[in-house]
């Protein structure tokens, strides 16, 4: 099915619903359906050959998503970027970028067009012309790539990842099955920005039911949404959702919060009995990527267990760890983790052409390592191109990321391995301090729990740069501390 007209089918059905809700206020289904219709008038105007792809760079989350659903209504190829990164990726050259931003500027290789309220203005007072959005070219194909995500997440290096509507839909009925949105339930409140799989997936997955969607551009917003629209469901990385407990204070926990969905990161026992206490008990860490969808959902007896605990794998995947020679291994030990999931997504070219993820085999191997427990829980303990060879010690940074986080006045850090002309990785450790930090008493307690994993070097730093899934972007951090070293 074409996903952009069953959502123009629901938003009929729905039309005085609301549909959106932010800083700026609240839309119903009918007015985001009128924004669309006019926004598919001007992108017509451009004139734009079928099937172009087009890079959105807009803040205002009513005007980004009729963008998103014109812009699919039209034939085009859409793809959105954000505050973590430009428009240097892999995959096709756009054929423009709308943002609604002063400080982005064209350059000869990339048109450019502003966008403001003109773009959406629609008379509310008449009626949407649904037959006239439903009659649009859309993408009558469901294997043909309709939305672009640039990602470096499950294999570290930047790719262009292709959702068709056949993957996307799998994706929202495998969702839909998991934790149904069901208009008068409660709002659903999303911080992930549209660049990333939930971004993209959420302005499909709500209207199907006529669920009201928040966007929040700051963790005092994410409570006042909360509070006013009885939030229900919460989605968001561990250092957005951590941000929300923070300004939250002593202040009662919002009465309707029913799940917290963590992505994109890994959840400390910690951080998962503060939010459990302060928010909601019912906090649960999905496993996955861009590339390959959701593989696990991590209850709270899950990530009590064990740290690196994702859950048990969904019925409608397999997983398996393998050794070297790509054979299973016995549950306890740790090997490369590998996928098979009707939910994979394809890499898209230059040329914009698509280009299959799955090895040979038919397997996807998202770059992590990690074991299966007895009772079937996996366990990811590491990345393949993250572990670090400390003299022959194979170190993963996530362990010993996990012990320098447990000390008083250490608020976030994050590990690296810098090759040295020895051929040894020397670990360099990233601290983000909450307050004063005695930096050399750190690294002598750090000393008795981490031993030969004991970090080379530490360095402060006033945040981690990180995607907008919430990972930390560990090239990143190497090249600041790097840049440190270095004066």
């Amino acid at each position: 099915m074409d996903l952009v007209k069953l959502v123009v089918y629901s938003a009929r059905r729905y039309e005085a619903e609301p549909a959106i809700a932010f800083a700026g206020g609240v839309v119903t289904y009918k007015a985001l359906m009128g924004a669309t219709a006019a926004a598919v008038q001007v992108i017509e105007t451009l004139r734009l050959p079928l099937r172009s792809v087009v890079v959105l760079d807009v803040h205002n989350p009513v005007f980004h998503t009729a963008l998103i659903y014109a812009l699919a209504l039209c034939g085009h190829r859409s793809a959105s970027v954000g505050s973590a990164g430009g428009l240097d990726r892999s995959g096709p050259q756009p054929a423009l970028v709308l943002t609604d931003r002063d400080d982005v500027k064209a350059t000869p290789e990339l048109a450019l067009r502003q966008v403001d309220p003109r773009w959406f203005a629609h008379d509310e007072s008449k009626p949407v012309d649904y037959p006239a959005l439903l009659a649009k070219p859309g993408f009558s194909d469901r294997d043909e790539v309709f939305r672009l995500i640039y990602s470096s997440g499950a294999t570290g290096r930047p790719k262009c990842v292709g959702l068709s509507n056949r993957s996307l839909e799998t994706r929202i009925s495998h969702a839909a099955l998991q934790a149904p949105y069901r208009s008068g339930s409660g709002a659903l409140l999303n911080t992930m920005a549209f660049s990333t799989i939930i971004g993209t997936m959420m302005p499909f997955h709500a209207p199907a039911n006529g669920a009201l969607l928040c966007y929040a551009s700051s963790s005092g917003e994410v409570l006042q949404m909360m509070r006013v629209f009885a939030v229900s469901y919460l989605s968001g990385s561990v250092a957005q959702i951590q941000g929300v407990v923070t300004a939250l204070g002593d202040a009662s926990p919002p009465a309707a919060l029913r799940t917290v969905r963590i992505i994109g990161s890994r959840l400390t026992r910690a951080q998962l009995k503060t939010m459990r206490a302060r928010l909601c008990n019912h906090v649960i860490s999905v496993y996955g990527s861009t590339e390959m969808g959701r593989i696990t959902n991590a209850e709270p007896g899950d990530l009590e267990r064990d740290e690196g605990a994702v859950g048990t794998p969904m019925p409608f995947v397999s997983v398996e760890v393998v050794d070297d020679d790509r054979q299973p291994l016995p549950a306890g030990r740790d090997g490369v983790i590998r996928v098979k999931t009707d939910e994979l997504a394809v890499y898209v070219d230059d040329a914009g052409r698509p280009v299959p993820m799955a090895a040979a085999d038919g397997w996807f191997y998202p770059g992590d390592v990690g074991h299966f427990e007895a009772d079937g829980l996996l366990v990811v303990t590491g990345r393949t191109t993250e572990v670090l060879n400390r003299g022959g010690v194979v170190v993963a940074p996530e362990a010993i990321e996990e012990v320098l986080r447990g000390f008083p006045g250490v608020e976030d850090v994050a590990v690296v391995g810098v090759p040295t002309e020895r051929g040894i990785d020397e670990i360099w450790a990233a601290i983000v301090p909450a307050g004063q930090v005695d930096m050399q008493g750190l690294l002598a307690a750090a000393r008795v729990r981490l031993m030969e994993r004991t970090p080379d070097r530490l360095f402060q730093l006033g945040r981690l740069p990180r995607a907008e899934s919430g990972k930390v972007m560990r090239n990143a951090v190497r090249d600041e501390l790097l840049r440190l070293a270095r004066n």
